[in-house]
């Protein structure tokens, strides 16, 4: 979080974080800003989170479409050249089909070991056949740099963005991810306010 809410310093994702920011992630932006709660304060919930919220919440988080994780090189900024490693990439090499090796396996271990809940997993395995599709196309020159696709460990924002793009030469199905994605919505949004975060 390059930004935090309500300070300007934010503060570094870690593994030890990272349940955290994503709860806080899908808490703020589950809830639709209308003019009756736009002044609405977020609070501290005031019950234990479930390991099932907080999973949902980072399976939410990773597919999130204002999820903007890219891996990109040849980026100039502040007169230094920079290269962005992908973290969020919550799939190995084999299960998406891509030669190359990922820089970082950080997502694949920190997800080692949880058990999502039907809503998450169906969001996943929707997830894992457009990074499928993604690896499988050889996307023309334009799209390649549009989306500085140049690097094995695209972000979910490339994966999807170059994928639109390429509709205009064959289409990607993109009906049962955002199926998948509203039943967990569905399910998260209501939660937001049990839970406390926000006052019923």
């Amino acid at each position: 979080m390059s930004s935090g809410y309500g300070s300007a310093r934010g503060f570094f994702v870690t593994a030890e974080n990272l349940w955290q920011a994503a709860v806080i992630y899908a808490v703020r932006l589950l809830i639709k800003p209308t003019w009756l709660n736009d002044r609405d304060q977020f609070l501290q919930p005031s019950q234990p989170l479930s390991d099932t919220f907080k999973t949902d919440c980072l399976v939410w988080m990773l597919f999130n479409g204002s999820n903007l994780t890219a891996g990109a090189d040849g980026l100039h900024w502040n007169d230094s050249d920079w290269s962005l490693t992908n973290h969020f990439i919550p799939f190995t090499e084999a299960q998406v089909g891509v030669k190359a090796r990922f820089e970082s396996d950080f997502m694949v271990q920190y997800m080692t070991g949880m058990t999502f809940s039907p809503e998450a997993q169906a969001v996943l395995n929707e997830g894992r056949k457009l990074f499928q599709r993604f690896h499988a196309i050889g996307f023309p020159n334009k799209i390649r740099q549009e989306f500085k696709l140049g690097r094995a460990d695209a972000g979910w924002y490339q994966v999807r963005r170059a994928l639109e793009a390429y509709s205009d030469i064959e289409m990607t199905d993109f009906d049962h991810f955002k199926a998948a994605y509203a039943d967990l919505t569905t399910k998260l949004r209501p939660q937001v306010f049990e839970l406390g975060f926000l006052p019923s």
